[in-house]
């Protein structure tokens, strides 16, 4: 029964299947270990402990790997003043305290981080927040910043009067009170612009037309059409 509960809450924690037909080795404990990967955020954990590894050794190739990602690092290890294996392969991310840390978080002041058991992460420091899910959708806050990044490709941005949007077909808006643009994946493009008193559009087609202050044009098939002051004329 024991476990069989605990089947289930690996995955419940959004961890794939634990790769039972190899042994591995902490190399940090030298203590014998099962691992699964974690969907959300990639890193490998010990389905003991449910926390992440940081290097491991697979005993039937002899390959060593790197826990946040699972690369094999072999040839790639120093030591520390400790005598502890050390990669530093890994350039905005360090390992301490038995947990991944982004290097522009490290000494950060107020820093905590939470791994919760339906494998939501949480983030906090300074005025910085971050929430990572189990299926690897992002919401992330900094002052008046906020972000969500989704997994299938959607991005909402806001900051101020300035937002920023993709939905799920691709098509992309951003732009703030005075400035704004449209881009879908028909090709079409919009462009608005308050300040110079400007609109520019490209539609489907092709079609090219922009608008100032005293001034119209299009362009259609290599045709361009003027207007300006109520004059019309041919280019």
């Amino acid at each position: 029964m024991k476990t069989k509960f605990f089947a289930m809450a690996v995955a419940a924690l959004g961890f794939g299947a634990a790769k039972a037909d190899a042994q591995f080795v902490d190399l940090t404990t030298g203590q014998q270990v099962k691992v699964v990967k974690h969907f959300g955020t990639g890193m490998i954990y010990n389905t003991q402990t449910q926390r992440p590894l940081y290097l491991y050794v697979n005993t039937q190739t002899g390959d060593t790997l790197y826990g946040r990602t699972g690369i094999v690092v072999n040839g790639r290890l120093t030591r520390d003043e400790n005598g502890r294996f050390v990669y530093n392969g890994d350039g905005d991310y360090i390992f301490d305290n038995g947990e991944y840390r982004m290097l522009t978080e490290a000494d950060s002041s107020g820093y905590k981080r939470k791994m919760r058991a339906d494998g939501v992460e949480k983030v906090k420091y300074d005025d910085y927040k971050r929430k990572v899910q189990g299926s690897g959708d992002v919401k992330v806050k900094a002052g008046e910043a906020k972000v969500k990044d989704y997994e299938d490709g959607r991005l909402k941005v806001k900051e101020g009067d300035y937002r920023k949007k993709i939905d799920g077909e691709g098509n992309y808006r951003e732009g703030d009170d005075s400035l704004k643009l449209k881009a879908k994946t028909d090709g079409s493009v919009k462009l608005k612009d308050k300040r110079n008193n400007y609109k520019g559009k490209i539609d489907d087609d092709g079609t090219f037309k922009e608008k100032t202050e005293n001034t119209k044009r299009k362009i259609k098939k290599d045709k361009v059409k003027v207007k300006r002051d109520e004059t019309e004329g041919q280019e």
